[in-house]
């Protein structure tokens, strides 16, 4: 099963059918989806309502231990961001991303959970191949927590900067590690969040470190950019039937 979230954190409503046009084909490809979203936007998307396979769940960002303790920060945020887009809440929605898995879990028995941002299409230039490699993998099983990633292992990690050793924006997750990842998110992101050498910052900048500290044998990494890569770099061989 897919899972994705879509929650106005920038306070602009007037911006929600922008956003629906880059979902919407990936809404109607048949592909399981689970999406989490605010109560209050829940009926904006009954123009979904006839697809089962689009599950729809209303649940307030504050409803997610993630994002509240992010969202609790009051230090300095990363030098090397764009003001306009990578704020607080920003930085806290991001750091969410495995409590959306976690919660996903109680709405499906799926063995195979994977997160893709709600607006990927808007970077991929082969949507029909894209698609169709997504259908793969979703019947697919994975052993271990599989992401692309723009670095290599090693590269020195700055708070004041994105680390791309992870793309972010997509990810599969086999239910078996969920618990366990979510627990290393919430400790890595606590001190991220406390200790005066870190700072509040970007979600791929916490993986690493739960990587690099503790789960580099139950991660596969494999390259790829911000494009179509992201998932038509996953090779078959890399999941079991």
């Amino acid at each position: 099963m897919l899972v994705t979230c879509y929650y106005d954190i920038y306070q602009k409503p007037e911006r929600f059918f922008e956003y629906l046009y880059l979902f919407y084909d990936l809404a109607v490809s048949g592909l399981p989806i689970l999406l989490f979203t605010d109560p209050s936007l829940v009926p904006k998307f009954r123009i979904f309502s006839h697809l089962p396979s689009l599950q729809v769940v209303g649940l307030p960002l504050t409803s997610f231990a993630l994002y509240q303790q992010a969202i609790q920060y009051t230090g300095p945020l990363p030098q090397n961001r764009n003001p306009e887009k990578d704020t607080k809440e920003f930085f806290a929605l991001m750091n969410t991303k495995m409590e959306f898995i976690k919660r996903a879990t109680v709405y499906t028995t799926d063995e195979t959970l994977i997160w893709i941002d709600y607006g990927i299409l808007k970077i991929v230039k082969n949507q029909e191949r894209f698609l169709h490699k997504l259908r793969d993998i979703n019947h697919a099983r994975f052993e271990k927590l599989t992401l692309p990633g723009c670095w290599a292992f090693g590269r020195p990690l700055h708070v004041d900067s994105i680390h791309w050793r992870f793309c972010g924006g997509f990810f599969v997750m086999p239910r078996h590690h969920v618990e366990r990842f979510y627990t290393h998110s919430e400790c890595v992101l606590r001190d991220f969040c406390t200790m005066p050498m870190y700072k509040l910052t970007w979600e791929t900048n916490v993986w690493s470190v739960i990587e690099s500290c503790a789960e580099r044998n139950n991660i596969h990494w494999y390259f790829a950019d911000h494009n179509d890569t992201m998932v038509l770099n996953l090779r078959e061989t890399q999941a079991s039937p």
